[in-house]
């Protein structure tokens, strides 16, 4: 936890907490319904800050109310094949041995459902590797990289994921990656075209390759990130160019600082919604340290 916060981060942070909601949950956006992404992301910013610790458990807890039985935490209780936001309540569940229960379950049925995955084809309409299996956004379909790349972080070290799936989850990720560097949502090329990087879909799959990938193996697209054509202030690049660098002890100064930038753009854009904001807000408190948000140095 950060002893003392990065100038100009409280007022977010109480931009954040005023988003509870009564049973725990947050609120998508000043006046919204709550959403489960939304809770997950707000209990994880808050702890990364080490602020409003009944809001975190409140939080951890309202999650717990989402979960169904087999483990899962769907984005709507009527479309539980929709299960992505698994993965955030399990990030958010790890810090505390209070709800290592639920974190089990979400860890188990985590690992026991990758993305669907086929032989590879000679002169397939795309270029990646379609016999790699990594996570996907819906249940029983194609991996992609930031679910994969989320999974990756939440189950590493975790008994419930055997190492060998780790393993060829991380293989994913470096065959999605882009010849010039970086990675997009999870194409290399679509009929012979190859397709362009995004600085967010970057970070997370550098985030979660830290510790596994040789610097080499990826250098490109950490030169990439590091440079100009990122160093945008939106919530999403900005965080997630500061996880992803972090990964590689590469998060400087000046791209902690861009988080900052982008939550202060707020007063011309307006707020943020609370996956965002949170987002955002973990990252700077954190300086891109991504094992910070689960309360030690992950082991990988």
């Amino acid at each position: 936890m950060p002893p003392n916060l990065p100038d100009g981060l409280s007022p977010h942070l109480d931009a954040l907490v005023k988003r509870a909601l009564p049973d725990g949950q947050f609120a998508v956006a000043d006046g919204f319904a709550p959403r489960p992404d939304a809770t997950a992301w707000a209990a994880i910013a808050l702890f990364a800050a080490d602020q409003a610790h009944p809001a975190v458990t409140a939080a951890r807890t309202a999650l717990v109310a989402t979960q169904l039985a087999d483990g899962r935490v769907p984005i709507l209780p009527q479309r539980p094949e929709a299960a992505w936001p698994t993965t955030l309540a399990l990030l958010a569940w790890l810090p505390d041995p209070a709800f290592a229960g639920p974190a089990h379950k979400a860890a188990a049925w985590l690992a026991s459902h990758p993305g669907a995955a086929w032989a590879r084809q000679d002169k397939a309409v795309v270029g990646h590797d379609t016999s790699l299996r990594g996570w996907a956004w819906i249940d029983g379909t194609h991996s992609w990289v930031e679910p994969t790349s989320l999974a990756m972080l939440a189950l590493a070290g975790r008994a419930e994921a055997p190492k060998a799936a780790l393993d060829e989850a991380a293989r994913l990720l470096l065959d999605r990656q882009l010849p010039n560097g970086g990675w997009n949502y999870g194409n290399t090329r679509v009929f012979r075209n190859i397709l362009l990087p995004i600085p967010e879909c970057t970070g997370h799959a550098l985030a979660a390759l830290g510790g596994r990938a040789d610097p080499a193996a990826v250098a490109a697209s950490l030169a990439y990130l590091a440079g100009p054509e990122c160093a945008v202030a939106t919530p999403l690049a900005a965080a997630w160019r500061a996880f992803g660098l972090g990964a590689f002890g590469l998060a400087t100064a000046e791209v902690c600082a861009n988080c900052r930038v982008a939550l202060n753009r707020q007063d011309r854009f307006g707020p943020f919604d609370t996956p965002q904001l949170a987002q955002l807000i973990a990252a700077a408190a954190t300086a891109g340290r991504f094992a910070a948000l689960l309360g030690a140095d992950h082991d990988r």
